[in-house]
């Protein structure tokens, strides 16, 4: 975890109150590799284990899909074996993943710089996406991982740390992003919304985290038009997924007063860039 990105990260419950540094080791890198961070507030303190920061603490899966994660080798098969097909599947066309990852960072902006946030980040592909175009730019900034699932994590910091990139992982919820409100110029999200539960509160976090010319970027699954497509849609939500109309997703997004700056549909797979909405404009 990169100690400068310390004095960014609030509390959870919080999000005023920045994080105090009650003990912390570094790793020969010059990372932190486990310690303690503590609210002033309520006085909670969060372990850094691993080089990852946990703000979530003890809870317990949700749904069958969140259950899924939290298994090892489900962490450590999702790129190995149905990330890099997904796309392909899903739209009907030939999407590799280096189109997916080429369309996020341009859409993002990332050669602005700044904190950029891979929310519901799994194996922290987009975040190495982000992490790379960074590079590519010269961009000056933090780029972070946030995921529910440890396993899934500790996969992605593996990832990362083999690619050398400069990535922070934070387990923790999408619904209470442990940053600032106005403190990210980029969030990004891979299909995870799909599957994270209260899609209006994590939408919610997207509109107070983001500055007012920040992007969101995201990719999400839309509901199927075909009779097969809404039957295998109506097992899945069974075990916690979620398949919004594109009428429905644009509402939410509406609701949570981010506008959709731009967006794309491949088969069920739709790419939105949201905004804050301007009350002023």
């Amino acid at each position: 975890m990169d100690s400068n990105l310390l004095p960014l990260i609030t509390c959870p419950h919080h999000p005023t109150v920045t994080l105090m540094v009650e003990q912390i080791e570094y790793a020969t890198d010059g990372t932190i590799e486990r310690g303690y961070l503590r609210c002033p507030h309520c006085t909670r303190r969060y372990p850094i284990t691993d080089g990852i920061l946990d703000v979530l603490g003890t809870q317990w899966p949700a749904s069958i899909a969140q259950w899924v994660n939290e298994m090892p080798p489900a962490a450590w098969a999702y790129e190995r074996t149905w990330r890099p097909l997904a796309l392909s599947l899903l739209s009907g066309e030939q999407f590799p993943l280096e189109r997916e990852l080429h369309l996020i960072t341009e859409l993002a902006g990332v050669e602005r710089g700044g904190l950029m946030i891979d929310v519901g980040c799994s194996n922290g592909l987009y975040a190495r996406a982000l992490a790379h175009a960074c590079r590519h730019h010269g961009a000056n900034g933090f780029v972070v991982g946030i995921d529910l699932s440890r396993p899934m994590l500790l996969e992605a910091r593996t990832r990362a740390r083999a690619q050398k990139l400069n990535i922070s992982f934070i387990r923790a919820s999408a619904q209470a992003l442990p940053f600032a409100d106005g403190s990210a110029n980029v969030l990004v999200m891979g299909g995870s919304l799909n599957e994270i539960g209260d899609i209006a509160a994590a939408l919610a976090e997207w509109h107070r985290v983001l500055t007012p010319d920040g992007r969101g970027v995201m990719m999400s699954l839309t509901a199927s038009p075909t009779p097969v497509g809404r039957l295998l849609q109506s097992l899945l939500s069974t075990g916690g997924l979620q398949f919004p109309t594109i009428t429905e997703l644009n509402q939410a997004f509406a609701d949570a007063g981010l506008y959709v700056r731009d967006q794309w549909q491949y088969g069920i797979v739709v790419f939105s860039v949201v905004q804050v909405f301007d009350e002023m404009a």
